[in-house]
């Protein structure tokens, strides 16, 4: 299908939006979700096979939703972002912050394990089943939410509300977040190993007609959004940073440093400005498994700060801070010697 084609296949469902029987398919998901958004911006999906915290890192990185990608297939890992994307200066779409266009979804994970279902006091345009007796509340969003400062601090206010296992939850944070979509498969091993086969994903509940402004979503779960016009507009005028050497959130010769101490693998693929690395903390992991770790060079997608992502269980709360730490702690006993 081209990619006209499907922008006028994605129009249609989305006219028939207002009806719960259409079918909660991931392409009617999407043209739900999706409906307002602007013509030049794209909503942004992944998929694929395995595990997700074992696969390579570049497999996150994802592409247009428009045509549906390939490896949106019902016997993959599939995830759309909350937010529509538009193109860079490189004419090309990305999925960094920088790109942001409008956040169209707003979504709460570990419904029903972590986070309890009386905390859900709105109805969910969606609620799926991800793993056993596990689910992800969705939200649509009408209108779309444009100003990226007013989405943010909506997504920091419902963490600061509970809306996860410990209110910390570094996943539920950005405009640039990932959740899965309706039809698909959870291939974590723990799920696999159990069942015998990837976990299925179930709709529980389908009521794409039923939809939310940012503000009504702040009223029901209590979330200041006392964000004034003149703040969101100094964060539009505020100028971006450039990276400095020798001050922490510029590259400050990580890789360098990575390198000297035996911790650099390789550039990850397509995904510019991201590193396999081998984590500082990785006899802490089951196995000692060295698999599964990037670091990202700061760049604007990062606000300059660089970023540090380890898919293991044990590392999930560690930041770029945490390596940094790392690093300074590993040149004072260099030059200690």
């Amino acid at each position: 299908m081209t990619s006209t084609a499907s922008s006028i296949r994605t129009r249609v469902v989305a006219a028939n939006c207002t009806s719960s029987s259409l079918p909660p398919t991931n392409l009617n998901f999407i043209a739900c979700a999706f409906h307002r958004s602007n013509d030049d911006a794209t909503p942004w999906v992944t998929g694929f096979a395995g595990d997700p915290f074992k696969v390579d890192p570049k497999l996150w990185g994802g592409r247009s939703a428009l045509p549906l990608p390939w490896f949106i297939r019902s016997d993959h890992n599939n995830y759309i972002a909350v937010s529509s994307f538009n193109r860079g200066d490189d004419g090309q779409s990305h999925r960094r912050k920088a790109n942001f266009c409008q956040m169209h979804l707003v979504m709460i994970d570990d419904v029903g394990t972590k986070v309890l279902s009386a905390k859900l006091v709105l109805l969910p345009s969606a609620l799926v089943e991800t793993s056993p007796g596990n689910f992800q509340a969705w939200y649509f969003l009408n209108p779309p939410e444009a100003e990226r400062a007013r989405a943010e601090r909506l997504i920091t206010g419902m963490i600061e509300a509970g809306l996860t296992a410990d209110a910390t939850d570094p996943g539920m944070r950005g405009v640039t977040r990932y959740g899965r979509l309706p039809v698909g498969v959870n291939g974590k091993a723990k799920y696999v190993e159990k069942l015998g086969h990837p976990f299925v994903q179930r709709v529980a509940s389908w009521s794409p007609h039923t939809r939310y402004s940012v503000d009504e979503i702040a009223a029901a779960f209590g979330v200041d959004m006392t964000i004034t016009e003149a703040r969101c507009a100094a964060s539009r005028r505020r100028p971006r940073k450039s990276p400095v050497p020798g001050v922490a959130g510029s590259d400050d010769g990580y890789l360098d440093l990575l390198s000297s101490a035996d911790l650099y693998l390789e550039p990850v693929g397509s995904l510019e400005g991201a590193h396999h690395i081998v984590c500082p903390w990785m006899h802490e992991h089951t196995d000692e498994d060295a698999t599964g770790t990037v670091y990202f060079v700061p760049s604007d997608q990062n606000d300059w700060r660089g970023g540090f992502k380890c898919h293991h269980g044990h590392c999930q709360a560690r930041t770029v801070a945490d390596l940094t730490h790392f690093l300074l702690r590993l040149q004072q006993l260099e030059s200690s010697k």
